[in-house]
């Protein structure tokens, strides 16, 4: 590799970890309170019911696994139909989701999203082959708002002015490069 070209490298990223150093901070999306995982248990009707809840907050969206046993043998319970159901605190905006069971009998997953900023309750329904309807108590998830996050845009700032620079120079040095070598080969053709 000819030597200003690695010192282009070499200056180019020691400007990045520089920016990168000075500039703390992550960019996120809308975040979700409380990252860890919620487990709420109950018995509704023949069954019990165990259900995880993680947040995603990159997706502002949560993840829910719902595992169904029948509470008198403790078997799984893999003929049920499982829906999740949201309601937006603020607002009247509600939503459903029916839990697929993947491929683990009694084990039931659904993605629920949670866009709008306040307090979301989720409930579960079981419901038992023959139709009946067993309503279960879920999780409640306190979305905030979207902030903005200065850091991100200074960051992102300074990495496209080096990016930009270094482009800068490579064109600069590949034409200069060029214009001595045509120069090379027209004093030595003459």
């Amino acid at each position: 590799m000819p030597r200003p070209i690695a010192r282009l490298y070499t200056w180019a990223s020691l400007t990045l970890v520089a920016v990168l150093w000075l500039v703390p901070g992550v960019a996120s999306a809308q975040d979700i309170i409380g990252p860890e995982t919620r487990t709420a248990e109950t018995v509704t009707g023949p069954y019990t019911v165990i259900a995880d809840a993680q947040p995603l907050p990159s997706l502002q969206a949560a993840t829910i696994i719902v595992r169904v046993t029948e509470t008198a043998t403790g078997r799984q319970a893999d003929d049920v139909k499982v829906t999740v159901y949201t309601s937006h605190s603020g607002s009247d905006k509600t939503g459903w989701a029916h839990a697929i069971s993947p491929n683990s009998p009694g084990l039931y997953t659904a993605t629920v999203e949670l866009k709008i900023p306040g307090t979301w309750d989720t409930s579960l329904e079981i419901e038992a082959p023959d139709g009946t309807p067993y309503p279960a108590q879920g999780f409640v998830f306190e979305v905030v708002p979207p902030t903005t996050n200065a850091e991100a845009g200074f960051v992102f700032i300074g990495v496209a002015v080096v990016l930009a620079a270094g482009a800068g120079y490579l064109i600069w040095r590949i034409r200069r490069i060029q214009r001595q070598r045509a120069e090379q080969q027209g004093s030595t053709s003459a």
